[in-house]
């Protein structure tokens, strides 16, 4: 076994690092987020509550052992690989010295990670918090009175769910069709046989800086019956000048032999394309679903514009009007609002609507970088 994860050239060390790190961080993060719950104001929290919070805190702490034996291993492991390592590529120049520019760079680098995980952290915060100790401010990192009436609240709330669905269904239906479209225009793009190729570019070309404007879109929309229609999420958004380019340079990238070799085994365009050439531009193709994707599901100015009915509302844009508005506190018994505020329950509905897109990154992470490149290569 030490051997297998010795092998610079095999994946049992990275599978055996991804474990250890997931069990050690799950007791850690375990044992952490006990800790703080455990001496923490509790809205509504009774004696019982607290009680089950120390059990399961010295639960973790009994486990916090086993993590770091856990840490022994995996130390020892790379120590060994380390070792194997140097013995092969000691003169290798990429085997220097750190030196202070990388260390200045891996400062800036960890700087710009804090700004970029900060905000969330402080919407978490914030949503976990009790919306009448939120108001008196002061609440940056962690919760000063813990509840989770901010997420019940927004979890009953037929108006998110209707929101929910309708961005969940025109990311779903979408992002399926604008690739597919896309894909086909791409396609035909890369064939060096297209007939007046140069002017189909010239004025996909056209379209991406020149434009009627925001009036004359409108009154298009409204004179085709896709105001105030769910189509209108979906047609307009079909087709994408950059992502065709994107497409079409991955398309360009692989070899024309393989689609000769196709013609002479009597396959059509259309198998060639679904069956070859999209098969082979999964990097590129994965790109493009997430930038299709993201941008369905943080989409709210054409629901603004081209939408009057509630029914229709995308989910960013009942945010919106959760912000701007309060719309969230709108009948609720006086109680109710002594311990909740709009802010809360916002920051809480915030929080709900981004875990789909948490969810969603990791499995085509390993592909976004590889697809960019591809896809950057000029056809």
């Amino acid at each position: 076994m030490l051997e297998k994860l010795t092998d610079l050239y095999s994946d049992a060390y990275h599978r055996f690092k991804k474990a250890i790190f997931l069990f050690v961080g799950a007791i850690v993060l375990g044992t952490l987020v006990f800790a703080y719950l455990s001496h923490v104001q509790i809205d509504g929290g009774t004696e019982q509550v607290y009680i089950t919070l120390d059990v399961l805190f010295y639960i973790f702490c009994g486990l916090l052992p086993v993590a770091a034996a856990g840490v022994g291993c995996f130390v020892y492991v790379y120590c060994k690989r380390q070792k194997v390592w140097l013995s092969r590529f000691r003169k290798s120049k990429l085997n220097r010295r750190v030196g202070v520019f990388d260390i200045v760079l891996a400062v800036i680098i960890g700087l710009f990670c804090i700004l970029c995980i900060y905000p969330i952290v402080y919407v978490l915060a914030g949503s976990f918090n009790q919306g009448a100790d939120y108001s008196i401010g002061g609440v940056w990192i962690l919760p000063r009175v813990f509840t989770f009436e901010n997420y019940a609240v927004v979890l009953k709330d037929t108006d998110f769910w209707t929101s929910y669905a309708v961005t969940i269904a025109r990311t779903v239906l979408g992002t399926a069709l604008a690739l597919v479209f896309t894909a086909i225009v791409a396609y035909a793009m890369s064939r060096p046989n297209l007939k007046f190729k140069k002017t189909f570019y010239a004025i996909n070309l056209f379209t991406m800086f020149f434009s009627g404007g925001l009036v004359p879109y409108f009154l298009i929309i409204k004179s085709v019956g896709l105001y105030d229609n769910f189509l209108v999420y979906i047609i307009p958004s079909l087709y994408s000048v950059y992502n065709m380019i994107v497409l079409q340079s991955g398309f360009a990238s692989i070899s024309s032999d393989i689609h000769d070799a196709a013609l002479i085994d009597g396959a059509g365009e259309f198998r060639i394309w679904w069956q070859i050439y999209m098969p082979l531009s999964k990097p590129v193709l994965a790109t493009i679903v997430l930038w299709l994707a993201v941008g369905h599901w943080n989409s709210y100015f054409d629901t603004m514009i081209y939408t009057n009915s509630e029914e229709l509302q995308s989910l960013q844009y009942f945010l919106l009007k959760a912000v701007q508005t309060s719309s969230m506190t709108e009948g609720m018994p006086p109680e109710m609002m002594e311990r909740l505020s709009s802010q809360t329950l916002s920051l809480a509905a915030i929080i709900l609507s981004i875990i789909p897109v948490f969810c969603f990154f990791p499995l085509i992470r390993k592909n976004f970088a590889s697809g960019i490149m591809v896809g950057s290569l000029k056809g």
